[in-house]
């Protein structure tokens, strides 16, 4: 805080956001006298993202406080002190630095902060309009409290006649010579002033005293010293070629010395140094060696243990500095790697006109613990170099100064937690079966592989848990992979057993028992180790599971329970869309015991991947060496097929001759196995993360095919000794191969199904169409049929009951008794009768006639 000619008093704060530095934001200061509120923002700037507040206070703030209830603002208790008392909980929890005793003294003026949004207007200058934020809204975060209490202790300090009013440095030589001097930082044009101080009860007759500073930077002035009846002074300059040299020569006049205390001082000398080039920039400084030579004493000090004082100068008038980083973040890999790690740093100064300047290379500057973090010599670079001790810090402290101007760093350091976890796809590697190879060394068999993985946790200590660990975004459960920073640190304890080649993976050499060591150039321990077994019991190649990828998709999720973490997937594809399109094809070897690593990994040992489409007229093979997939006409399916041909040879014939295997033609297919792959040529092409699309995406490890499908049993040659050199040979399966080229793969497709062609299941619909038809007209005649039988049986029926009682009345009747006319009764059975006979008839020539 400073005050003008006025007495008009104001306090500029520079901030620094991170991010995109190309996007303003709105920064606002606000400061509070008790109930009052004063406010100013800025909107930062590229290219650091830098702004500059200055906030004017009123004058009565600095008055002597009368009665502060009296002046109590009606307005801002409404709108802040009911919101403010829900909120003061939440704000002490948000700044746990804030001292309690700032809060509550009413003499202090406490600074917050707060931001919102991000400007982007077109028309006229940018400017915030807080006034479209609520009030409820804003986040204040507290900066701290600012007072008059220093400036004044500063005007009424009484200094010495030499020094000015500036605050004062002091360091002793050794037991007999006090060094004071003004610690700056002085404008250009303005001197330095230095008092040399001779302790009172000092008895010998002489000394020297010695002050090295860079040539041609300081102009010297001797001052006359009021007190110096005790000695003689004499100072001398001299040039060397690279720097000048001062000498402060003293001599007892012989006057006796005040002896009676230890503590009395007497001032012998006077200096005052000025800088000699006005042109050094914002700031410039100034290192001096000071020693002390005595001539009683045989040997002097030698200019190595010398003490160093710093003189600050600069070309404008300079409220303060601030240190700015890009992150607030070092994460120390060089204990893995043995290559630093820096992060730069940019010294800014505050003027007293409120522009911004560098002065990065004027500034001295420490660490507060180096076993945890470094800062460089010229105070432009943090690193660490992996000689730390292994532990991290939430924060630790770099201070940086310019004389009486400071200012500070807090980085979170975060260290890799040893030991490192070493994870092996494979720890049991054995022999494969059927696969052997000839060498310089004889006939060699060929060993599993096993691919390396070294994850690490990354923690720092907290000082306000105690020390304990917290680790990298917030959960032990966290690991980094930083197999490829390790990878050239990677050693095996016995080489003859296992070895690593160049793609670092893990292969058997012979039966026995080593580890995986992780070391470090750094430390003499190990990082990191893991156990490997390698058997004779041989394993057998079971499948090739290949995979073909026409497309990739990648979607991007932030977490929900932690800001910096995101979580990104990609996602393969295996449709073609356009003529010629190339898919590209990853082929993995599995075995028996249940593990699977890329055929890659032998790219040292002789083997042949033949690949074959079995529908020319959807997928093309290019020919061998260079084999490519593309595509060429509408289906899918389980179209290529691929094959792993190996030689062999006897253990037992080491003596072959090499020109013997080269001429060798044969190669045993040890493994066999199939690809699913669509081409569809009559869709556009199927754009990436899009809603409309119906297609099934599958996760990279979802691919692998399992090949025991019986589609391809008869296209298989059943001779386990093929040509290397020829390409599949079908045999008579052409009506097979074509049913094959029909199939389709639907997006929710079952890997071992096989579906038709749309055009050949388009014409097999139109035939089912035709025959549904035909199905429901002889349903409709069944259906009648059934009804006419169901009506027929329902007027049968009562004749039926009524000619079978009439027959049991003719029964009943008694055999000798004269015949009678027939009653009325009896002709009326008989009508009925004669019409139920003629319902009968005629119901059957209806049904005739249908």
């Amino acid at each position: 805080m400073e005050a003008d000619r006025g007495e008009r008093f104001r306090v500029r704060v520079l901030f620094h956001m991170r991010g995109d530095v190309n996007r303003g934001t709105c920064v606002t200061l606000h400061a509070f006298k008790q109930t009052e509120e004063q406010k100013a923002s800025c909107i930062t700037q590229p290219p650091f993202g830098l702004c500059v507040v200055t906030l004017t206070f009123p004058n009565d703030w600095f008055e002597p406080a009368q009665n502060t209830e009296a002046n109590l603002d009606q307005t801002f208790k409404q709108r802040y002190i009911s919101r403010n008392r829900s909120r003061s909980r939440s704000r002490k929890r948000r700044h746990p630095h804030m001292p309690a005793g700032h809060r509550a003294r009413p003499d202090q003026i406490q600074l917050y902060y707060s931001s919102f949004g991000i400007l982007s207007i077109k028309t006229g200058p940018p400017r915030c309009v807080e006034d479209t934020v609520e009030q409820s809204e804003r986040k204040l975060l507290y900066i701290g409290p600012v007072g008059l209490e220093d400036q004044e202790i500063n005007k009424t300090k009484q200094s010495p006649a030499c020094l000015d009013t500036k605050a004062e440095e002091k360091f002793w030589l050794d037991s007999n010579v006090l060094i004071v001097y003004s610690k700056g930082p002085v404008p250009a044009g303005q001197p330095i002033r230095v008092s040399v101080n001779l302790r009172g009860n000092y008895s010998e007759e002489s000394l020297t005293i010695r002050l090295k500073v860079k040539k041609g930077l300081l102009s010297l002035e001797v001052h006359p010293v009021t007190h110096s009846d005790l000695w003689m002074v004499n100072v001398e300059q001299t040039t060397g070629s690279k720097h000048d040299v001062v000498s402060i020569i003293t001599r007892s006049t012989g006057t006796l010395p005040d002896r009676t205390g230890t503590s009395a001082l007497s001032q012998i000398s006077c200096l005052s140094f000025e800088a000699l080039h006005r042109n050094f920039g914002t700031a410039m400084t100034v290192s001096a060696s000071w020693w002390v030579e005595y001539s009683t004493r045989k040997f002097y000090i030698s200019p190595h243990g010398a003490v160093t004082s710093f003189f600050s100068f600069t070309d404008r008038e300079v409220v303060g500095i601030a240190p700015i980083t890009e992150s607030n973040t070092i994460i120390n890999t060089a204990i893995l790697t043995s290559e630093p790690v820096s992060l730069p740093v940019i010294v800014l100064a505050v003027g007293i006109d409120g522009k911004v300047s560098d002065l990065t290379t004027a500034v001295k500057c420490h660490s507060a613990n180096e076993d945890i973090v470094k800062v460089s010599h010229d105070c432009s670079v943090v690193f660490v170099d992996g000689s730390e001790s292994g532990r991290g810090s939430i924060c630790v402290e770099l201070e940086f100064s310019l004389g009486t101007l400071s200012g500070s760093l807090c980085l979170a350091v975060w260290t890799p937690v040893v030991p490192l976890r070493v994870s092996l796809s494979d720890s049991v590697l054995s022999p494969i079966s059927g696969w052997n190879y000839y060498s310089e060394n004889g006939c060699e068999p060929v060993y599993q592989r096993s691919t390396v993985q070294i994850l690490a946790q990354f923690s720092a200590q907290s000082a306000a848990q105690g020390g304990q660990p917290t680790y990298m975004l917030g959960s032990p459960d966290w690991f980094v992979d930083v197999t490829e920073l390790v990878r050239d640190w990677l050693r095996i304890e016995n080489p003859y057993i296992a070895a690593l080649d160049k793609q670092k993976h893990l292969i058997g050499l012979k039966p026995g028992l080593t580890s995986l060591y992780v070391v470090s150039s750094q430390w003499d321990g190990v990082l990191g180790r893991a156990n490997v077994i390698v058997t004779s019991e041989p394993v057998t190649p079971a499948d090739l599971s290949v995979q073909l990828v026409g497309g990739l998709g990648l979607s991007v999720n932030p977490s929900p329970s932690h800001p910096s973490v995101v979580t990104a997937t990609v996602n393969a594809h295996n449709t073609l869309y356009n003529h010629g399109q190339e898919a590209s094809i990853s082929v993995w070897i599995q075995f028996n015991d249940d593990s699977a690593i890329l055929m890659s990994a032998f790219n040292e040992v002789p083997y042949t991947l033949r690949l074959s489409s079995l529908a020319e007229s959807v997928v093309a093979v290019t020919p061998a060496p260079s084999q490519r997939i593309l595509a060429q006409g509408d289906g899918g399916g389980p179209l290529v097929k691929a094959e792993l041909l190996v030689s062999s040879c006897d253990p037992a014939s080491n003596h072959v001759e090499l020109e013997a295997i080269h001429k060798a033609s044969e190669a045993k297919r040890l493994a066999k196995g199939s690809g699913w792959i669509r081409v569809n040529l009559n869709m556009d092409f199927w754009p990436i993360g899009s809603e409309e699309t119906n297609f099934e995406m599958h996760d990279v490890t979802d691919m692998l095919v399992d090949s025991n499908s019986d589609l391809y049993d008869d296209f298989e040659d059943h001779d386990s000794t093929v040509n290397a050199t020829s390409d599949y040979d079908s045999g008579n399966d052409i009506f097979k191969r074509k049913n094959v080229e029909q199939a389709v793969l639907i997006p929710n497709h079952e890997e071992n199904a096989v579906y038709l062609s749309p055009g050949v299941e388009k014409e097999r619909k139109e035939v089912k169409t035709a025959d549904r038809q035909v199905e429901i007209g002889i349903g409709a005649v069944l259906s009648l049929l059934c009804l006419s039988s169901l009506l027929f049986l329902v007027n049968c029926l009562p004749c039926a009951l009524r000619e079978q009682r009439y027959r049991e009345r003719r029964e009943g009747n008694v055999k000798d008794t004269v015949e009678e006319e027939p009653g009325e009764e009896q002709e009326e059975n008989r009508q009925e009768e004669k019409q139920c006979r003629a319902v009968i008839t005629g119901n059957n020539d209806k049904m005739e006639i249908q």
